[in-house]
Order: C-alpha cells, then sequence, then structure tokens
C-alpha cells in the first residue's frame, strides 16, 4: 500500500490547480493586421444634371455632397462645360419660356453667378451652344451654336461664334456652318491652339459621329479620318503637350450597354491607337468632354464596369486605373467630372 506525506497530497493538489488554472485562461486572440489607410490626393468635382455637385476621392472613391449650382435646375448642356484659370463655364438650354443661361462658377470660392445670354436675332427664337470651349489665347469662349436649339432635324445653320466673358457678347465666325455639310448634332469638343475638334453626327446617332476639324484662322472644316473604327470618338479629351486627342469609340453588337474602347488619336497622321490594355468598359452618356487633371495631366472618367467607377489614364507611363465608386447612390448617368481640388 502507496502511502503519501503531507508534503507529498500538496505537491500534487497545486500541480493539479496549476494545470486546471492554465487550462481554464481563455485563449489570446491573435493580432488581425489592420486595412491600410487608403488617403486620397485629389478630389474630384462631378456636376449632376440639375446642378448638384459632388466631390469622389481619387483614391478612396468616396462620394460626398458639395453644394450645388444655384439656378441650374436640369437641362445641363455637358459639352459646354469648360474651364479658365478662374472660372468654369456651364449652358444651360431653359424651353418654358426660352431662356439661354450661362452659369459661371469661381472655380476658389466655389461661387457662382448666372447671366442670361442675347443671341443676336439671326438665331431665331430659340438658338443654343453645342459646345463651349475656352481660349486661353484670346482670353474668351468659342462655342458652335444651333439655329432653334431643341428642333434639329430643322436645317437650320449651325455657327461658330465668340463669347465675351466680361460683356457677354456674341460675336458670330462668318462663312463657318457646320449644316452645309449636313451636321444636325455636335456631341463633343476640344480647342487646341485655333482649331476645334468636334464629334458630330448629321442624324441623331453617336455612332455616326464624324471627327471634324474646324480651323477658326482660316475659316475651313475638314473631315478627319478614322478608317480602322465602326464608329466616332466621343467624350473628346485634349492630351497635354501633344497634338493628340483621346477618345472613346461606341462598340455596335457587343451585348453589354453604353460598350466604348478608348483610343488615341494622333492629328497629325489622322491615325487612330487603341488603347488594348484597358478592359471592358461603358460610357456613362456620350454628350460631353473627358476631364483632365492639370496638376498631373492624367485623364479622368466616370465610366461602367460592373458598378461606376473612376477611370484614370496617364498618356506618359500608358498607366490606368479603374477605382469603384463606395456610394454611387447619389450620382446617376447625367453627370460629369468638371473639376479637382489637390488635397
Amino acid at each position: 500500500m502507496l502511502k503519501f506525506s503531507r508534503f507529498h497530497l500538496l505537491l500534487i493538489l497545486s500541480l493539479i490547480f496549476v494545470s486546471c488554472s492554465k487550462d481554464s485562461e481563455p485563449n489570446e486572440e491573435t493580432p488581425q493586421p489592420e486595412e491600410p489607410l487608403i488617403e486620397d490626393e485629389f478630389q474630384y468635382i462631378a456636376l449632376r444634371n440639375d446642378g448638384k455637385l459632388f466631390t469622389i476621392g481619387d483614391q478612396s472613391g468616396v462620394v460626398e455632397l458639395a453644394g450645388n449650382i444655384p439656378g441650374l435646375e436640369f437641362n445641363t448642356i455637358f459639352n459646354t462645360v469648360t474651364s479658365s484659370s478662374e472660372n468654369t463655364y456651364i449652358y444651360e438650354s431653359w424651353f418654358d419660356p426660352p431662356q439661354p443661361r450661362l452659369f459661371i462658377r469661381n472655380r476658389e470660392t466655389g461661387n457662382s453667378e448666372m447671366i442670361e445670354l442675347d443671341f443676336p436675332e439671326e438665331f431665331g427664337s430659340v438658338p443654343g451652344f453645342m459646345s463651349l470651349d475656352w481660349d486661353e489665347r484670346q482670353n474668351n469662349l468659342v462655342g458652335i451654336i444651333r439655329h432653334e436649339f431643341d428642333s434639329p432635324t430643322m436645317n437650320k445653320p449651325i455657327k461658330i461664334a465668340r463669347l465675351d466673358p466680361d460683356t457677354y457678347n456674341i460675336l458670330v465666325l462668318e462663312d463657318i456652318d457646320l449644316n452645309t455639310l449636313g451636321y444636325q448634332n455636335v456631341f463633343s469638343s476640344q480647342l487646341i491652339n485655333q482649331k476645334i475638334y468636334v464629334s458630330a453626327s448629321k442624324n441623331s446617332r453617336v455612332s455616326d459621329a464624324d471627327l471634324l476639324e474646324v480651323d477658326l484662322s482660316n475659316k475651313t472644316i475638314k473631315v478627319l479620318s478614322q478608317e480602322n473604327i465602326e464608329t466616332g470618338l466621343m467624350n473628346l479629351a485634349a492630351i497635354p503637350n501633344t497634338n493628340k486627342l483621346l477618345g472613346f469609340a461606341p462598340l455596335l453588337n457587343s451585348g453589354y450597354g453604353g460598350a466604348v474602347k478608348p483610343y488615341i488619336y494622333d492629328i497629325g497622321s489622322e491615325s487612330l491607337e487603341e488603347l488594348a490594355s484597358i478592359p471592358r468598359i461603358s460610357a456613362i452618356h456620350f454628350a460631353h468632354k473627358t476631364f483632365v487633371n492639370p496638376y498631373n495631366d492624367k485623364i479622368i472618367s466616370l465610366i461602367g464596369q460592373n458598378g461606376l467607377n473612376l477611370f484614370s489614364y496617364d498618356y506618359y507611363s500608358n498607366d490606368f486605373n479603374i477605382t469603384p465608386i463606395a456610394n454611387p447612390e447619389d450620382l446617376s448617368s447625367m453627370i460629369a467630372i468638371i473639376d479637382v481640388i489637390k488635397l
């Protein structure tokens, strides 16, 4: 028979207690790695057609309401949105009663004002701008005006005019009329030096758009070659420090709503280069300019790809980025990037 001294019993009990204590201690949780903090370098300002403004983080894709442009209510003509170093200009065609409105938004303060324009009598009762582009050389706006803005099939003149940003006087440039060549609609435009590059159609279909070069000095219109694509280039962007455009060509019979392919257009050689590395994307709408960030020359647009996204393309490195919009609920298809804030 085994015999245990008091010492041995105490030792055995203490070992049992320690073992039980260790077993009953809760397991320590393995520390989880922290999610990396996403910091935006820029916030892009987006304008909705009803005048609401939003900011969108370039890295986070987070959308925040940023006020509105008072008086701008519905019929924003997005291809008229253009900026000087000081102001952004936006045209709205108002029909009841007819009232051509120009909105001027100060880029630094965000304050805006509305000016009712007075078109020359030759433009009829309901004229309107289909495009506006800021001319840095002449310090004014150059635009394309259609007679009877609400009736594009009436076979009326489509003229080029300059708009003085101080007096708002409209000066028509004679001997330039897009309608003499049969054009009825203008979808997108970019001014490079003293030539306007225009995506225009002889009907209402964007798939039939031609690329025009309107020479303001020589007062000529030239139809540029687009031989390698079935459709025309839309939503044009002027690539800084080059004689090239970026545009988005609608894809026919793709089975994907609004599908587009981006191309670089060399104006000098009238040749196209497909950006083949960019996956399938869709355009939000087809009647605006594509924004260029003046701080880094990146081309910025809202696109569709499994939801709404912010598209960024760097021409010089041929890199692109697609950032999902984190909270797209307040945005719509009638919206475009119009400015940027450097954080």
